[in-house]
């Protein structure tokens, strides 16, 4: 009775603690809404969320629990202002309580100006009940006051599918289990497939919660989800993340700044000789057997295409029991594919491939259709599509620097040329570290490795996500600041990232060389010389796109203001206010 009495008193003193775990949307490179936790005393015997549920299950209080936590949670969702939906847990088995109030969480809602719209009630089956009209009149009941719907913890048990069947909610979450090492367990993987194309077939938004790691959420992203939850990104918090993680904002930045093969499926072309739709399948097997190399066929319809003929499926067709007898003299329409890839002449070649391996059907895998403002003109071979992609990923792999990953020259270059042309205004960074040779000759190339990786890690940190990051080489890096142009964004970024980076370098140096303020080592004309810690010099340009005509003029511009912020005691943001390399210098500012 002492732990009952424990529970009756944190709920009726209301002491507990919402915590929150953010749910991102990759495919908006933002938060999507927050999960609320709970927490009881952290020195009660009922800190434990599941010892906690568990004995209000236990003594009959799981109602006045809830009640309470969902009170909680909203008040507190609002005191930190965190945007998005709010998704709270909500056992079914509540209402089988009697007494469970209705309305209370509208009211909840309404003494802190808060929306039922933006809230998801997560029907969780934790405690399963055997009941799918109380499940429906609990739906029926958040449903007509607003709310959306989630089913928590799919694919844990049985009571869950039923959930999704009974309730056809708004949003499912898959179980962590499912999740776990999902890219090494060929089972888990076509489980969350299925789950993913009947949430599409109900129009039911799926979230993988549980995500620990790189992997998982890499052959998740692989399978088209963009709705995500679990420790690799956030833990639940009391103050909650706000921001993408740098997992995501890397993401991001390899969305918005894709490797574009510059090919067209046009240079895939191969013309082959297509089929009517009213052609006999028997006239069409015969023509197979001829020509034993042909496995793919279109068929079309006034020139344009409207399926392709498989080889194996045809074939096989034909080898059953009263198949040739059942579909000889059936049209070829009727036994043909009907969901063939056909993509235009201008298709890039990325494009293309995403499109080729979204297929289910492994056997559509030998051939699509090309067209030109959708009339046939030919097919393309998969395998010459993936031989070209391939190459072309090679090229990309020789244009990226090895230590961090990050677009070479030849991109920023490529970037750069782009945005003058477009006319469209950007702000060009280039970072460089001070007294980095000295630190190499003293502390050694492998910790001159940890130091570039730390710069490029907090660039990709504060750099927005819409934003071009390139390494050009040793210590040099450049970002193009696009984002709110006007608003001069990239000075809060490039003081963040300065900041953290003097936070970080005193880590990287032995005690003697700290209390010092540097270290002694030989210059580049032999002599030994005193160098002080590492520090980070950025130029910073903003060039007359009427004046510069070329990433050279770039490239001259920002070499200079790079210079001029070395020159700078310590960490330092050096801004040239020249236009072009040919303007005189009117003003500059050191940030």
């Amino acid at each position: 009775m002492q732990l009952k009495s424990t529970l009756v008193n944190i709920i009726q003193r209301q002491q507990l603690t919402a915590f929150f775990q953010p749910i991102y949307a990759t495919n908006a490179n933002d938060v999507y809404g927050y999960e609320a936790l709970i927490r009881g005393p952290s020195d009660s015997p009922l800190h434990n969320p599941q010892a906690l549920f568990d004995a209000a299950f236990e003594f009959g209080l799981l109602s006045e629990l809830e009640l309470v936590c969902r009170r909680i949670s909203i008040a507190r969702f609002v005191a930190l202002a965190l945007k998005g939906k709010l998704f709270l847990n909500v056992s079914p088995m509540v209402f089988l309580q009697e007494d469970h109030p209705q309305g209370a969480t509208l009211s909840y809602l309404a003494e802190h100006d808060l929306q039922p719209e933006q809230v998801v009630i997560e029907l969780s089956e934790k405690y399963p009940i055997e009941s799918p009209e109380l499940l429906q009149r609990a739906l029926m009941h958040y449903r007509d006051l607003g709310f959306q719907i989630a089913v928590d913890d799919l694919g844990a048990g049985y009571a869950g599918l039923k959930l999704w069947s009974e309730v056809n909610p708004n949003f499912v979450k898959i179980d962590r289990y499912f999740i776990n090492q999902c890219h090494q367990d060929p089972i888990k993987r076509e489980f969350i497939k299925s789950i993913i194309s009947l949430g599409r077939s109900i129009n039911a938004q799926v979230i993988a919660e549980g995500i620990e790691t790189v992997e998982e959420f890499e052959q998740l992203q692989e399978f088209g989800m963009n709705l995500y939850q679990g420790f690799l990104f956030a833990r639940p918090e009391p103050f909650p993340a706000v921001d993408l993680p740098a997992i995501l904002r890397s993401y991001a930045r390899a969305q918005n700044f894709p490797v574009h093969f510059e090919q067209m499926a046009s240079s895939l072309l191969q013309f082959m000789q297509p089929r009517h739709g009213n052609e006999l399948t028997k006239e069409v097997v015969e023509f197979l057997y001829k020509h034993p190399k042909v496995h793919s066929i279109p068929v079309i319809d006034n020139d344009k295409p409207i399926g392709m003929i498989l080889r194996d499926n045809l074939l096989e067709l034909f080898s059953t029991p009263f198949g040739r007898a059942l579909n000889e003299r059936k049209p070829i329409s009727e036994t043909m594919t009907k969901t063939p890839v056909i993509v235009e002449a201008n298709t890039q070649l990325d494009e293309v491939a995403q499109l080729v391996t979204s297929e289910h059907d492994e056997k559509l895998l030998w051939h699509f259709i090309i067209t030109d403002k959708g009339r046939y003109i030919g097919i393309g071979s998969v395998r010459d599509l993936l031989r070209q992609v391939t190459q072309q990923q090679l090229q990309h792999a020789r244009y990226a620097n090895p230590l961090s990953m990050l677009p070479g020259n030849v991109p920023i270059y490529q970037e750069v040329d782009s945005l003058i042309f477009q006319q469209k205004n950007f702000h060009f960074a280039y970072f460089d570290l001070n007294n980095f040779k000295p630190f190499n000759d003293i502390y050694g190339y492998a910790k001159g490795d940890q130091i570039i990786q730390l710069v490029a890690g907090l660039i990709k940190k504060y750099a927005p996500s819409q934003d071009f990051v390139g390494h050009i080489g040793g210590d040099d890096f450049v970002v193009i600041f696009k984002e709110d142009y006007q608003k001069e964004n990239w000075k809060k970024s490039c003081e963040k990232i300065i900041s953290e980076f003097d936070q970080h370098i005193e880590h990287f140096y032995d005690d003697a060389h700290l209390k010092a303020g540097g270290i002694e080592a030989k210059s580049r004309t032999g002599e030994w010389q005193f160098f002080s810690l590492l520090s980070l010099a950025i130029g910073v340009v903003s060039p007359d796109l009427h004046l510069c005509h070329s990433h050279h003029d770039i490239a001259e511009l920002a070499s200079d203001a790079k210079k001029q912020a070395k020159k700078l005691q310590g960490s330092a943001i050096f801004v040239c206010r020249r236009g072009s390399p040919s303007c005189c210098k009117v003003t500059e500012e050191v940030a």
